[in-house]
């Protein structure tokens, strides 16, 4: 579970984080999109107890961010949005590295993402620098998830992947979520937002949509949307994206 509680985050005299509050529930996957500036890596930072300095209230795993750290951490799998692995260490090292850090196993990973392990195990002895970018990043999930975490966080985990990676990371998530893992993940995809259970959708720090796939449609259903509008008149999320950005946009300073 994840809950932040009006959460705002300054540098210097610019505001990051206005107010933001939302909740994931166990199993849920979440969609948190927005242009770069949009707040997504600062409230990845807050989440992941890396940044401590900002009001409101963050839990995660049922632990307060700042005042139970080793908690938060020992319970979070969390995929930044650079990658983060050892280079000059092979598969098969890095994902023991990870595994003994969090005094797990890495045999445990066969049991908790197989699909995403079937398709690195052929290459456990390559150097993870010489990797392909779908495969990095199926190896970076592969170690944050092999302590048996029961929240995932990913920075934009897709980007950039080949489709049948997309597909692989995608498919683990949904077989993660049936376990009760709660999962907040950022993207740019606008067909991946509506995979997921939910979307917070923030512009400069704000939060401007937030609820199911269905429901956002539902609730913009008798407005007239501005923006490049599909000719055949179906309604697609970009649509809504664009009509609330746009006007967002248009009212601000």
């Amino acid at each position: 579970m994840i809950e932040v509680r009006g959460i705002n985050k300054f540098f210097g005299k610019h505001q990051a984080l206005h107010d933001v509050d939302f909740r994931v529930e166990p199993g849920e996957i979440v969609a948190l999109m927005g242009a770069n500036g949009a707040g997504k890596s600062t409230l990845f930072d807050i989440l992941a107890t890396v940044d401590p300095f900002f009001s409101g209230e963050a839990i995660v795993a049922g632990f307060d961010v700042r005042r139970q750290v080793a908690d938060v951490r020992a319970r979070l799998g969390y995929v930044p949005g650079r990658f983060s692995l050892y280079g000059d260490l092979t598969v098969q090292e890095n994902l023991e590295f990870f595994a003994r850090a969090y005094g797990s196993s890495p045999d445990a990973i066969r049991d908790i993402a197989p699909e995403l392990w079937e398709s690195l195990a052929p290459f456990t002895d390559l150097r993870a620098g010489n990797m392909s970018g779908g495969m990095k990043q199926k190896l970076t999930i592969c170690c944050a998830l092999v302590h048996h975490p029961a929240v995932l966080l990913l920075d934009e985990p897709t980007l950039g992947v080949d489709p049948q990676s997309r597909h692989d990371v995608w498919d683990a998530l949904f077989k993660l979520g049936k376990k009760g893992v709660s999962i907040l993940i950022s993207t740019h995809y606008i067909d991946e937002a509506a995979w997921a259970d939910k979307i917070l959708l923030l512009h400069e720090g704000r939060k401007l949509i937030w609820g199911s796939p269905s429901s956002v449609m539902a609730s913009y259903e008798n407005v007239t949307l501005e923006g490049p509008v599909r000719r055949s008149g179906a309604r697609t999320l970009e649509d809504i994206f664009i009509h609330v950005l746009s006007t967002q946009n248009r009212v601000s300073p």
